[in-house]
Formats: C-alpha cells, structure tokens, sequence
C-alpha cells in the first residue's frame, strides 16, 4: 500500500493545492502522478501525446504556457495575470474532460518534429532498468502510431484525475473564477524501480563518444550535496585531460531514491582513466571539506532565492504527490546545514558501489573496479533451429516460449512471458525487445526455412505488446553475406 497523503491546508474542487506568496508574477502548475515510468514500451509515448492534446488549447497571448511530461510527472505551467492563469488550468480540466481528438494526427507530428530535435536519449537507464518502467527514458516513442481514442481516453481516465493531482500557485490567493473540473479515480504510485544490472559498480561501452556515470542512493539532502561536490571535484581534476561540458545532475524520485548523473565529453582516452580513478577516491571518502562547505552554502542560497519566486512549489508538489511531508523554507535550510564532510563521504561510498559507467564506444570494458554489464543471455530456448544463409556461426531457435539467436558464441533470448515490445514490419522483418532490454532480430531473410516465422511470433506475442511499422526500404531489409566461393587448384 501507498503511505498516506501528508495533509495539504487547501483544495480546489477535491484538488490538493498548495499556495504561497511570490516576488514576481504569478504563476502556477497542475500535476499529476504519471510519466514516463507507467507506459508499456509498445504504447510509450501516450503520456506526452495526451499533455499535447490538453496544454495546446485557445489562451489569451500575453499569458506564458507549457506542459511537460517527465519521468514520474506530467505537470502543466502557467505565468501571467490572475485572469489568465484561471483560464488556462480551467481550460486544462475540460480538455482532460473532452480530449481534442481530432488533433492526434497534428500532435503526433509536433511530437516526431520535437524528437528530431532533441540530443540521443540516455541509454544509462535502459541498461540499469531495463526496458520498463525506469528504463523507459532510454526509448523512441514508440507507440504512437499505435494509439486511438479509447487508448487515450482509458490512460487520461486511470491517470488524470484529481486524486492524483496537486495544484500550486505562487501569489496571494487562489485565482478568482479557476475551476478543475477533473475526473474522479485512484492516487497511483510510483512503481517499484526495475533491476537489470546483476552486479555493480558495472560498465559498459555506449555507442557514441561520450563519457557518463550514474547511481542509485537514497533521497537526502547529503545525496544532493554530493552531486554538486563531485562536479567540483570533476571540474577542477579533469579539467587538465581535455574533458568539457562537465555537468551533474540530482534527480529524485518518488519512491525515496534518487538518481545522480555526471556527464562530461572526454578528450584523449586518459579522461576514462581520470574519471575511474575519481570515483573510486570519492568512493573512498576522500571529501574536501571545503568543497561540502562550499556546496552546502550555494545551495543554502539558492533555497532561499527558490522560495522568494515560489520556485519551490513544483518540487514541493511531487513531494506531495508521493506521500512525503512538504518542508518549510527552515525545515530544508536547517537540513543542509546540519551536513558534515563525513555524511558525504559516508553517502559518496554507498554511490559509488551502486555505479554505472559508460565509456565512449570502442573503449575495453575490463576496467578495474567494474563488472562488464550483461549484454548477452544465459541460456536458449528449445524449439526448431533455423540455420544461417550463407553463415555457418548463425543460428536461429524458435519456440513455444521465445526466440534465441545463437551468433558465434553469444547468446541472445527473449521469452514471450517476458517480451516488452515486438517491432513489426511489412516486409516480416520482427524485433523482439525483452524486459531486460536485450533484443532478438528475426529476420527471415537471414535464416533457411524462416518464411513462416513471423507468423509464429505475432500468434505468440500478446497484441498490446505489439507495434507495426512503417515499410522499410528495400536496401534497408538485411541480406545474408554473399557466399563464398571454393576453387580447386589445378
């Protein structure tokens, strides 16, 4: 069960609000407790598309409005006057209310144009999580093409209502005339966070050039601090290798944990080494204590600066959302300060062996201190063996409970009981991705006696799981190596 609700002094319409005073103009958010984490990876991407049918409705021009769909949070934002922030939240519960429909086709272009445009997703959490729940940010949305009425009519139902919403205002009152006229339902956790990684610290090689660290530890303000003392510590060590655009982040999440990212691009390969050895002194506990005190001090300051513009709120509504207790501006002050350079250390060690590193592509995986991430399966399955055209290291077996490719000595398996997504095209091409994100290409072309194999796995794989794509390119569809030809001397 959930833990109960912490207390919230105000409503609006059976809403939890949360309101307080700010320097500037007003603004405001409705938030609700689903992202990323709760789509199936067949229909990922439902979230985001229904935020765009909801926050893209009529709004006077002076008013500044967003919606964002995050890992565990989708929230819409508004800044201007009173009158305008009433309009565009009132707006936002009659369009969860009455979806726009005959808006999909138009929002789900937006949504393809705004994915061209982003950087590569992190795939950090894929291989820590796997495909599901918190692997899902590692992912395309997929589903889109996939979605309908009654998909986005059943995800805004089970999730869009106001039990599982807060409202936060930074001003002097709740604005005149706003009304949330959202659906009754069910508050819904966060879910349990996924496990793909059997051991740790562990590494992998990504498939670009860049250089990245990830870990898991519980949410404190200790954990928070030590993000930003390991960016000083990167920033003023790495510095000298060539590395650039050093960065941490701290994200929290609802289940008490929270995430801590550094990224950083590398120069020559002795970054890598740099980088290594840096985490595993910090591991150690080699914290400078001006460093925490340094840190301890900002972000003192910038908690105070948060409060005066009501920039708090936000967090303070996930908090909110998730059961945790709302802290005042002196709880969270009198939190940071009480920390010790030995309370880093102590968190910085639990940090460091719940680590994830990845390389830049190409890079050994046998580094000290590292487990090499599993990329392959520890067994097949047993069925009938395809074997490969014009390769003899090829082997294909299909099953009643999944498919196995056997290439050279690497052994690669989902099961249908466990099978996240199947990718379907024209052609009968299929891609079978497992809940632990390992994937299985079944290509008839590359396989003697395969004609009927997509025919086999579609009748195998639940449809839901399913997620049919667009006709490949003739040039694109995979061809078996040419043969090879033997010739006799003489």
């Amino acid at each position: 069960m959930p833990p109960p609700l912490a207390d919230s002094p105000l409503e609006v319409d059976g809403v939890r609000t949360l309101l307080a005073p700010t320097t500037g103009p007003m603004h405001a958010g409705l938030v609700f407790r689903v992202g990323l984490v709760d789509e199936p990876l067949a229909r990922r991407g439902i979230t985001h598309l229904v935020e765009h049918l909801v926050a893209h409705g009529p709004g006077r021009a002076g008013a500044h409005r967003n919606g964002r769909t995050g890992v565990e949070h989708t929230y819409f934002h508004v800044q201007g006057t009173e009158s305008e922030v009433a309009e565009f939240l009132t707006g936002i519960g009659e369009r969860l209310r009455n979806l726009p429909l005959g808006r999909i086709a138009e929002e789900r272009d937006a949504l393809r144009a705004e994915a061209a445009g982003r950087p590569a997703a992190d795939p950090l959490p894929m291989w820590r999580h796997g495909a599901r729940d918190y692997g899902l940010p590692s992912y395309p949305e997929l589903g889109l093409d996939q979605l309908g009425a009654d998909q986005l009519n059943a995800w805004v139902a089970r999730y869009f209502t106001r039990e599982n919403a807060v409202l936060w205002v930074a001003g002097e009152a709740i604005p005149a005339g706003l009304r949330l006229d959202l659906p009754g339902g069910e508050r819904r956790p966060a879910p349990v966070a996924s496990v793909a990684l059997p051991n740790t610290p562990a590494s992998f090689a990504g498939g670009s050039g860049d250089l990245a660290w990830d870990t898991v530890v519980r949410r404190e303000p200790r954990a928070a601090v030590l993000a930003n003392v390991l960016e000083r510590r990167m920033t003023r060590d790495l510095r000298d290798t060539g590395a650039q655009r050093i960065r941490t982040r701290y994200e929290p999440r609802a289940d008490g944990t929270a995430r801590i990212v550094a990224t950083l691009e590398p120069g020559p390969d002795r970054t890598l080494t740099g980088l290594v050895g840096l985490l595993s002194a910090v591991g150690a506990g080699q914290i400078d204590q001006d460093d925490v005190t340094a840190v301890a001090e900002l972000t003192c300051d910038g908690l105070r600066a948060a409060d005066e513009r009501g920039a708090r709120l936000p967090g303070q509504a996930f908090n909110l959302l998730a059961g945790h207790p709302v802290q005042s501006l002196d709880e969270a002050l009198a939190g940071v300060r009480a920390l010790t350079r030995d309370d880093v250390a102590e968190v910085a060690g639990t940090a460091y062996r719940a680590g994830l590193l990845m390389t830049p592509a190409g890079t050994d995986a046998d580094l000290p201190g590292y487990t090499p991430a599993t990329a392959t399966s520890a067994e097949m399955v047993t069925g009938r063996t395809h074997r490969g055209r014009n390769n003899r290291g090829l082997r294909l077996v299909a099953g009643p409970d999944g498919v196995s490719v056997l290439d050279g000595d690497t052994v690669t398996t989902v099961r249908y009981d466990a099978c996240a997504a199947l990718l379907t095209w024209p052609d009968g091409g299929r891609q079978l991705i497992g809940q632990d994100a390992l994937v299985v290409r079944a290509e008839p072309t590359l396989y003697r006696g395969a004609d009927g194999l997509p025919a086999e796995i579609d009748a195998r794989v639940p449809a839901e799981s399913r997620v049919d794509l667009a006709a490949r390119e003739p040039e694109t569809v995979p061809q078996p190596p040419a043969p090879t030809r033997w010739f006799r001397r003489g």
